[in-house]
């Protein structure tokens, strides 16, 4: 059964005005704890009525590093962020333009650290030399000191200490000193400031193209390790020739061993697919600019959500092949696979003062792979160009900066429901706790007289009240329902129940059951 299909189907006959009937034949309640639920996608939903799925666009805050540095000439590259203890931990590119080295563009790896995630410091680290002076803080990383793609993580399944950082990146001066090479390479570090290359042939983990931000982490759902990397996939005429140019898509790869994932070769592979061992996850579609074939998936910013069982996020860059231009998207899967991209549109809104350059407008932006979470906010990182994609200006000067983008906790996509009154019951699940939290904006109404509310009711198997709440009207990432004639659900524990929910000018983002010893 197409669940995605059936639903878009049902907030059609919504739209008329209809109530929408079950979606799917009765299936056993579901176990889920105190696991929190998202509403990123149908898997808890059985019913909706004048409520839809809306995508929540990032804030953008503002630009916490500039391209001021003398090894940064050419401008800044891709970034990822890690907050251990009170550090925030940043690893970023920084562009040259190198005249003796074939490809001309070369990516340099740097460090920097915070304790507030906005100012940033750049410690000197003595590892390369640069005219002259090691005063500054790049990291000695691939062939002649220059990485590109560069992805960071923290292994839980490290095997020793000098393991527990991990990178996988593009060793690219070793790539373009060689010609067509395409391969990535992975490195480790106790430290995350000095590296060295796994111990394979050159450092190579596995094929691949490298011009882009690769990413790798452990994945504990599997135990094994996930590489999200870029697919090249050629359109042909009716005689299999190539024509135009690749599109861009991200394939998946997993390992037992962080040190060899697949190792098919592309003269084995034919072009047409990923080489074996690698499966096509995103791509472009004919929902966006120029349809199949006039766009491409860059990056795919692949990250585990930490604060959910379950949830896998990807910001894809939609890059338009017509303009150049290169905007964040936002898409989701339950087991880092099967991938959707329901909304397609931007997830983290151009720069609202992005000039145009003839036909293409000036600006790319790339998000970088994982989040922090700073009270009830999460802050994302990523790199904004002051460029379209496509020009002479290619590697030569590029007007960039990394910048901080704020989203609510959960706060991705939410269930909307306007003036109508709407409705969202859940799938049937096993209560495993006294209390319901959800996450929730009540309090979106313009006037008192418009009503902002969201009341909950718990229903039996059969779809009898057992309990209902007086309305809440508030905004809260863990509100509790104020239940009428009781104080919590324990008279409830471990049967199987459906929640409600009723709304107006509300926002559903998620909910949670809790045990009275996990809170009170």
């Amino acid at each position: 059964m197409n669940l995605p299909k059936l639903f878009h189907r049902a907030l059609f006959c919504v739209a008329w005005g209809g109530w929408l009937v079950s979606m799917a034949v009765a299936t056993p309640p579901r176990e889920i704890g105190g696991a929190k639920q998202l509403f990123i996608d149908e898997q808890m939903v059985q019913t909706v009525s004048e409520v839809e799925f809306t995508l929540n666009p990032a804030q953008r805050a503002e630009r916490v590093l500039h391209a001021t540095d003398p090894w940064a000439p050419a401008g800044l590259g891709f970034v990822n962020v890690i907050q251990e203890g009170d550090d925030f931990r940043m690893w970023y590119e920084v562009w040259s333009y190198v005249e003796q080295i074939p490809g001309h563009w070369m990516s340099r790896l740097c460090y920097a650290v915070s304790k507030d995630g906005i100012h940033w410091k750049k410690p000197r680290l003595d590892q390369v030399e640069f005219e002259g002076s090691r005063d500054n803080n790049i990291i000695a990383l691939g062939h002649r000191g220059y990485a590109h793609g560069h992805h960071v993580f923290i292994d839980p399944h490290a095997h020793s200490p000098a393991e527990k950082y991990k990178m996988i990146f593009g060793d690219f001066y070793r790539v373009a000193a060689r010609g067509p090479y395409p391969s990535i390479s992975g490195a480790l570090s106790s430290d995350g400031i000095h590296w060295t290359s796994v111990d394979t042939p050159d450092g190579i983990i596995m094929p691949g193209d490298t011009d882009t931000q690769n990413v790798a982490f452990y994945d504990p759902h599997i135990k094994k390790y996930v590489a999200y990397v870029r697919s090249n996939c050629w359109q042909r005429d009716e005689n299999g020739k190539r024509i135009g140019r690749p599109s861009r898509r991200v394939a998946r790869a997993e390992s037992d061993d962080f040190r060899r994932f697949p190792q098919a070769s592309r003269k084995q592979a034919d072009d047409w697919r990923p080489p074996p061992g690698l499966s096509e996850i995103l791509a472009e579609d004919e929902q966006d600019p120029g349809g199949t074939w006039g766009s491409g998936i860059y990056v795919s910013a692949a990250t585990i959500y930490p604060y959910a069982p379950g949830v896998y996020l990807f910001f894809p860059t939609l890059m338009r092949y017509d303009t150049g231009e290169c905007t964040i998207q936002f898409a989701t899967s339950r087991d880092g696979i099967h991938v959707q991209r329901r909304f397609h549109q931007s997830y983290v809104p151009p720069n609202p003062n992005a000039k145009r350059v003839g036909t293409q407008l000036a600006y790319s932006g790339y998000m970088g792979p994982g989040m922090v979470r700073v009270n009830d906010q999460l802050w994302m990182y990523g790199c904004e160009v002051d460029v379209p994609h496509d020009g002479p200006w290619y590697g030569k000067r590029t007007p960039s900066g990394i910048h901080r983008y704020v989203q609510r906790l959960d706060g991705f996509v939410s269930l909307d429901a306007r003036h109508k009154l709407g409705t969202v019951t859940t799938k049937p699940f096993v209560l495993r706790g006294q209390h319901v939290e959800v996450n929730a904006d009540a309090d979106l109404a313009q006037s008192a007289s418009q009503g902002s509310m969201l009341a909950v009711k718990v229903l039996d198997i059969d779809g009898n009240v057992l309990v209902e709440s007086d309305p809440i009207r508030s905004d809260g990432v863990a509100l509790r329902p104020p239940w009428k004639n009781t104080e919590d659900l324990s008279a409830f524990i471990d049967r199987p129940i459906r929640l409600q929910f009723t709304m107006r000018y509300a926002k559903l983002y998620a909910f949670q059951i809790v045990r009275a010893v996990d809170s009170d």
